[in-house]
């Protein structure tokens, strides 16, 4: 089967909206990999192991996680690259030039079209500056955010996804401040050069880490005026709030009515940062079926779920996406 590309899939489907997949890096968890580390979910592709032994443990769990989300309904899945930029591999992994970080990550996107066939969709995740700091959530970038160099952070990984066809669309997830955000929207078709989208991490108050509103985010976009990169495809929100999300997706329609846009929350359970668990939400107000028909009414094309959410939630997503579209 040959996949339309997709600014195509959506104008010519303009009520198509893409079943995403679900929190890879916590499900490589719940199934035995242990994730805990500086490079978080990309941790078992740096072991040699992983590539000469198609028959290992890292492998098959990698493998069944891709197959489990495809079979909940995931039309669109992503690469395990979130923390995979070359500067926190190479300072946290053996991969230390850009000729083997180039190669690793090549066999990373290959291998996850490998998993997922032809006819599925394929996301080159890429997650923030901030991630390797650890501040994704915070947004504090320290006091002269504006001077960071956010090209170079992230040219090696933009570089490799830019050409490897394999990959229909680039994943800027968890942005949180307002001056990456800026940044990212700056580059031209020479940067960016494949359809991308960027998920923002967004409070649950409603706002930017970083403080910033939805209004003034659909200002910046608007500002643009012809110097958008026309390869922007989606803007939206993940790693957000389960609760909240649908409200927050409302906002950021309102105040840019005609952007497709995308949705992937975690799934509603409340991370303990001294335990270094997770616990039920005993508050959580809505099921899928509602927060879906919310995201689609809100104009969302891409639906999916973030962390904690298993292929059981995906397949809620994919039955309110039938339901509703």
């Amino acid at each position: 089967m040959v996949r339309l590309p997709l600014h195509e899939l959506f104008f010519k489907n303009p009520h198509k909206v893409l079943v995403l997949d679900g929190g890879q890096g916590t499900e490589m968890e719940n199934r035995g990999i242990k994730v805990a580390n500086p490079v978080w979910s990309t941790i078992p592709f740096v072991d040699r192991s992983f590539w000469e032994d198609k028959s290992s443990a890292h492998r098959r769990i990698v493998e069944g996680m891709f197959d489990d989300f495809m079979k909940a309904g995931a039309e669109i899945l992503m690469t395990v690259t979130y923390q995979a930029s070359f500067k926190s591999l190479s300072e946290n992994t053996p991969i230390k030039t850009l000729p083997a970080y180039t190669n690793l990550l090549t066999k990373i996107v290959d291998f996850s079209r490998e998993c997922i066939g032809e006819d599925k969709y394929l996301i080159g995740t890429i997650g923030p500056w901030g991630a390797h700091v650890c501040c994704e959530f915070t947004g504090n970038y320290g006091p002269h955010p504006e001077s960071i160099n956010y090209y170079e952070y992230f040219r090696p990984q933009l570089e490799i996804f830019n050409t490897n066809d394999n990959l229909d669309l680039i994943g800027f997830e968890t942005i949180p401040n307002v001056h990456e955000l800026k940044a990212i929207l700056s580059w031209d078709e020479s940067i960016l050069s494949k359809p991308f989208y960027i998920g923002l991490s967004v409070h649950e108050n409603g706002v930017l880490r970083d403080g910033t509103t939805m209004e003034q985010i659909g200002d910046i976009i608007k500002g643009l005026g012809n110097r958008r990169n026309p390869n922007l495809l989606l803007l939206g929100i993940n790693c957000v709030s389960f609760n909240e999300s649908p409200d927050i997706l409302e906002s950021l329609h309102r105040a840019l009515p005609d952007m497709p846009l995308l949705a992937y929350p975690n799934s509603g359970e409340v991370y303990d940062t001294e335990k270094k668990i997770w616990n039920a939400n005993s508050d959580k107000l809505n099921s899928w079926d509602t927060v879906v028909k919310r995201y689609i009414d809100y104009g969302a094309r891409i639906i999916g779920g973030c962390c904690r959410t298993s292929p059981a939630d995906i397949a809620e997503v994919s039955a309110a996406v039938k339901k509703y579209t």
